[in-house]
């Protein structure tokens, strides 16, 4: 077996008040561009983190023009802003696609070159970051703790690694996620799950990433109803952004695998929010996995709370698809995108282009285009 690594710089806060500890993390001469989207100044969530702010930091702008896939024209807008401010620190306030994009700010601000160098050129950074500081606001995507950040551009979800967009400080802030709509609450909280299974059946997996990985479906499997079905119960927003955070560390440093390349182009070309295409696809990639791994989805199911112990492998591995699918059904999340296909022909050049992506080959079983296009099918309920 190959040497491993495993490396985390990110400091995490976590708690109801956390958002406070931006008082400790900024000075009073920064002047910091807040990253965000519309939604979240309407919900008045951007408000309780200005709050904070006010007196505490020379000054502020805000950036809430990010979408929900974020493409390289919403990166270079939040650039120019942050510039036209005289930014010093970044902070982010939002999902997976606002600190997908500051994350790229911070070090497009210090470092020579463009998006387009370090998302296709593969160019390394030269320089740190500005400082970065992100509150999640979606129990989900785990950007806070990854080494990456995924932009649509080329009609492709690409994304772009280094160390260097580890935030400095994550704050997760459970009063921050209580006005989650239930639908967001329940996509997200599945991107996290989908996180959390493909770290544990990577080929990248290791003791660490297992680790946590498990702790996070423990967890999902405990708060994830609940905070869909009661949005202000801070115990369960808390254990659910626990629970992203966890995933989104072992996913990053274990890998991923089918379902999130298949998620790929749903996004890039559909404007799918990737919760939601994670969502649906998940059963169907841990069903077309399990011939590989049938102990590692038995542990999963265990971990999902079904009793396994009389089960063999493969059967308890079975248990951890239908678990999945009923965690879907109670969170009111169809099980097919079929009113989303354009057209029929657009299956094969998904799956060519997922089978391609980088993330594939870390998925236990090898995929092929005839199998992914087959999957595709089944996503979208398609027959000829």
């Amino acid at each position: 077996m190959p040497v491993q690594r495993f490396f985390l710089s990110t400091e995490f806060s976590f708690g109801p008040g956390a958002r406070k500890e931006i008082t400790r993390l900024v000075q009073s001469e920064d002047r910091v561009i807040v990253i965000t989207d519309a939604g979240l100044v309407k919900a008045g969530v951007v408000a309780m983190v200005e709050e904070v702010l006010q007196g505490r930091v020379a000054g502020w702008e805000v950036f809430s023009q990010v979408p929900v896939n974020p493409h390289a024209a919403d990166v270079e807008a939040a650039c120019r802003a942050a510039r036209a401010c005289g930014a010093t620190a970044v902070v982010a306030v939002g999902g997976g696609s606002p600190m997908d994009v500051a994350k790229m700010v911070s070090v497009l601000l210090t470092n020579p070159g463009t998006l387009a160098d370090y998302q296709w050129e593969r160019k390394p950074f030269t320089w740190p970051g500005l400082k970065l500081i992100v509150l999640p606001t979606t129990a989900g995507t785990g950007s806070e703790g990854t080494a990456t950040a995924v932009i649509i551009d080329r009609d492709t979800k690409q994304g772009i690694v280094g160390d260097e967009l580890l935030p400095r400080a994550a704050l997760l802030d459970p009063e921050l996620m209580a006005s989650l709509p239930p639908a967001i609450t329940a996509t997200t909280g599945m991107d996290a799950l989908t996180h959390a299974v493909e770290a544990l059946v990577a080929r990248g997996a290791n003791p660490f990433t297992n680790a946590l990985a498990a702790e996070a479906v423990r967890l999902i499997a405990k708060y994830l109803r609940r905070a869909f079905a009661c949005g202000d119960d801070l115990e369960a927003r808390e254990g659910m952004a626990l629970a992203s955070t966890l995933a989104g560390v072992a996913m990053d440093q274990a890998g991923l695998g089918v379902v999130h390349a298949m998620a790929g182009p749903l996004s890039s070309y559909y404007n799918i929010p990737h919760g939601l295409a994670n969502a649906v696809v998940l059963p169907l990639g841990m069903r077309y996995n399990l011939v590989a791994v049938p102990e590692k989805y038995a542990f999963i199911a265990g971990l999902l709370g079904v009793p396994v112990q009389n089960l063999t492998a493969r059967a308890a591995a079975l248990e951890a698809v239908r678990a999945v699918q009923e965690l879907q059904a109670d969170l009111q999340i169809q099980p097919t995108l079929k009113d989303y296909l354009r057209d029929p022909a657009d299956m094969e050049k998904f799956a060519r282009e997922a089978v391609a992506m980088f993330i594939c080959r870390a998925n236990p079983r090898v995929v092929s285009v005839a199998d992914c296009q087959g999957l595709f099918a089944e996503v979208f309920a398609y027959k000829e």
